[in-house]
């Protein structure tokens, strides 16, 4: 059987493009971060995890970041997308399809990034499968993903080739997605010893920012594919993402309030470090959050020129989101019990910068991203059929 009769695979294969600004611009952009990532791994390989500077008091590091990154960015884009087809609204019908794909890929991407942080991936994976915590959220986080995938790739699959029950997929694909999410979110508020995200606040925001990810990433689409026939799906996503970014603006007010409320040690000196940085007022705050709700409430109702700059600063402020949070639980350092053998006197706040490995890697892994959506825009057929 021929591979062209499972997969909505294009007649025509042609991976030429307009030769505008704006492509040649996006092509060589992408060319360097894949060129960055390749510098990234070879590094990685050469000196292992020592080539990153994290250390026993923050082992978490910019690859976390840049990974929930992507797992944001992918589970709003098929959030978005299988939510257009249960509930059949029409306007997000050219968008379907590569939100799906987009989003499938979004998460390869940022397994990219994430394999050169886990240790022993394989062995993860089976020690996962055969001696797993069912009380760990890890756990479920690895039976969600699967599941999730599995539908997306059978929602994409029955809604571009117009067989099988397509609304039961996209159903699956809704649930296993928000849970995804909303999992991916409990790691990080189950952690009782790390006052800074402990509690219900980051599922709630992990959801928004995913879906808020969607909406930029398909507003950017728009503009780098030349597709005007998606306009007025990204007018109608762009109302939808000033009830999200209010929601978060809100949020992040009175998670500051009750942060600092009691002056509780742990907590307290977290939240100051990060809420007073130039990395939350400026990127997280300013231009993930403020600055695209302004374009959305005062800007054109007809046209994206000033949205598609907005998500793209959206995009930007949603990853510093994430290395907001990875430093935040670590700012503030645990004490180990065995002190003379595995660790000194801690201070007060530890410091770290990621190492130009991490950055190549995580910030390289946006340009495979980009490499595999522009493959799958070529090959796979994501537009609209009668």
């Amino acid at each position: 059987m021929k591979l062209m009769n499972l997969l909505p695979i294009k007649q025509e294969i042609s991976f030429g493009f307009k030769p505008t600004a704006i492509s040649a611009l996006v092509a060589t952009g992408t060319v360097g971060l894949i060129l960055f990532y390749l510098y990234g791994i070879t590094h990685f390989f050469e000196h292992g995890h020592h080539a990153y500077n994290v250390t026993r008091v923050h082992p978490w590091g910019f690859l976390v970041a840049a990974y929930e990154f992507f797992v944001a960015v992918a589970m709003g884009s098929i959030v978005i997308g299988a939510s257009g087809i249960f509930f059949d609204i029409k306007v997000l019908k050219p968008l379907i399809n590569r939100l799906l794909v987009f989003g499938l890929l979004s998460l390869f991407a940022g397994f990219t990034a994430f394999l050169f942080e886990v240790g022993h991936p394989i062995t993860m994976v089976i020690y996962t499968a055969l001696s797993g915590n069912v009380t760990s959220s890890l756990f479920w986080l690895g039976v969600f993903y699967p599941l999730f995938m599995l539908f997306t790739i059978l929602t994409y699959i029955s809604h571009a080739k117009s067989v099988g029950p397509t609304k039961i997929f996209a159903l699956f694909a809704i649930i296993f997605a928000n849970s995804s999410v909303l999992t991916a979110g409990s790691i990080f508020g189950h952690l009782n010893s790390r006052l800074f995200s402990n509690g219900i606040f980051y599922q709630i925001e992990f959801m928004a920012t995913a879906i808020l990810g969607g909406i930029f990433l398909m507003t950017l689409i728009t503009v780098m594919f030349h597709r005007d026939d998606f306009i007025d799906a990204v007018v109608a996503l762009k109302k939808v993402s000033i009830s999200i970014l209010s929601l978060l603006l809100i949020m992040y007010i009175v998670r500051y309030i009750t942060g600092i409320y009691g002056d509780v040690p742990g907590r307290v000196d977290s939240i100051n470090y990060i809420y007073h940085s130039s990395n939350f007022l400026i990127f997280e705050l300013g231009l993930g959050i403020v600055f695209p709700l302004f374009v959305a409430v005062f800007g054109s109702k007809e046209k994206i020129g000033a949205f598609c700059l907005a998500s793209l600063f959206g995009l930007i402020g949603i990853m510093y989101s994430r290395v907001d949070l990875v430093t935040g639980i670590q700012v503030s350092p645990l004490q180990t019990m065995q002190t003379k053998v595995y660790q000194v006197t801690p201070t007060l706040l530890t410091s770290y910068t990621p190492s130009m490995t991490e950055l190549a890697i995580g910030i390289g892994a946006i340009g495979v991203f980009v490499f595999f959506m522009f493959v799958a825009d070529r090959v796979l057929q994501l537009d609209e059929t009668n």
